[in-house]
């Protein structure tokens, strides 16, 4: 029984102390984005966000989130220097207003911990790997109310093996909520339309299913075009100032690239009632430029949030075209796709997603997943080989 146990336990503790920093990351970017700020405040803030990252940079170990994951998976091997500084670095990137989620520095502080957890309690190597894998599964279920998602997130499966890291994640889950509550707060809440089912509509569905496949098919040669830019330019400090500097004109010209997004998806809804259908358009496009920027410049954050608004901002352009197209059935299609294809996790894209929008509908999440398969498939540019040459 010690190997549950531990799932259990060391889940339901991670799941705590994820809720803890992410409420405290949460304070922090409010504090330094109070509201009504002036545009010229915009550039300030993001340059001096950038600039504590170059300093830090040197200190981190690069890579993507993914690779963070693997590495948190074995704390007993966790260069825990560079992990605490990724972690600040993290923190700063989400409060400092970059275009990504906090899911980088949540998954670094919990590493931080379970190495000081495993090092103590495990017996063997295949304990210590449970306390990693654990930790990690209990804080994106968390962040993202959805434990088979989180257990799927590191290979897109939900393999029989698996059943301990999904029995931390639900664990994490709850204690995330109790606490999260605890500060009077809730869950993310997207304010996505209610969902009507309809079969004419799910047939329509595939029109926003492809704008949001399209949308993150740019997000990724974006990614990877400005990654190889910066990367002619010099050392990581030098990279990050100058993708820096073009986030802080980016977001000077367009507020709307600035935070994650998830907090944003009104914008969406607003536009739409207006009919700013060009509005609408700009910010979409210029959300996955930005997230790609922030990324390449060594700003560490989580994709998901950000290809979760600018998919619902391409889905819902649809409803100008098709004009009986529900606009839930609209976001839902297109912020499937998009995740999907940015993700390249079709199966974590969709077990996050339906249980982030908090409403049965199967029918536009399975069609935007599987256009954004097919789109994955279809694509011929892989970022990381593009990146590198």
């Amino acid at each position: 029984m010690r190997p549950p146990a531990i799932a259990l336990l060391w889940g339901a503790l991670a799941g705590g102390a994820a809720a803890l920093v992410y409420t405290a990351m949460n304070a922090a970017q409010h504090v330094i984005w109070p509201d009504d700020i002036a545009r010229w405040y915009i550039p300030l803030i993001v340059l001096a966000g950038g600039g504590l990252i170059a300093l830090l940079r040197p200190h981190t170990d690069d890579g993507s989130l993914d690779d963070q994951l693997t590495a948190a998976a074995d704390p007993r091997r966790l260069r825990r220097e560079r992990t605490a500084a990724l972690a600040l670095s993290a923190i700063i990137a989400y409060g400092f207003g970059g275009a990504i989620g906090p899911e980088a520095g949540l998954i670094a502080v919990i590493a931080e911990l379970s190495a000081l957890v495993g090092v103590r309690i495990t017996h063997s190597e295949q304990e210590a790997r449970l306390i990693g894998q654990s930790g990690s599964a209990a804080a994106l279920a968390g962040l993202y109310g959805s434990p088979p998602g989180a257990a799927a997130y590191d290979d897109d499966t939900l393999a029989p093996g698996k059943l301990l890291t999904l029995l931390a994640a639900g664990a994490g889950f709850l204690t995330f909520l109790v606490v999260h509550r605890a500060f009077g707060t809730d869950h993310t809440d997207l304010g996505i339309p209610t969902y009507t089912h309809s079969n004419g509509q799910l047939l329509a569905a595939i029109v926003p299913a492809l704008a949001g496949a399209a949308l993150g098919l740019l997000y990724t040669r974006l990614h990877a075009w400005t990654t190889a830019l910066l990367t002619r330019v010099g050392s990581a400090t030098r990279q990050t100032l100058i993708g820096s500097a073009a986030l802080a004109a980016l977001a000077a010209a367009f507020p709307v690239a600035l935070f994650s997004g998830h907090d944003q998806l009104h914008k969406v809804h607003d536009l739409v009632a207006d009919s700013a259908w060009l509005m609408l358009a700009t910010a979409a496009l210029v959300k996955v430029a930005a997230t790609a920027i922030t990324l390449s410049s060594g700003w560490r954050g989580g994709e998901f949030f950000p290809l979760l608004f600018a998919g619902a901002a391409a889905g819902a352009l649809a409803t100008a075209a098709i004009p009986n197209l529900d606009l839930a059935t609209a976001e839902i299609a297109g912020l499937a796709a998009a995740t999907t294809v940015g993700l390249k996790k079709p199966a974590a894209a969709v077990l996050i997603c339906a249980l982030l929008i908090g409403q049965a509908a199967w029918g536009p999440l399975i069609i935007g997943a599987t256009i954004g398969l097919f789109a994955i498939r279809g694509g011929t540019t892989n970022p990381d080989h593009t990146a590198a040459t």
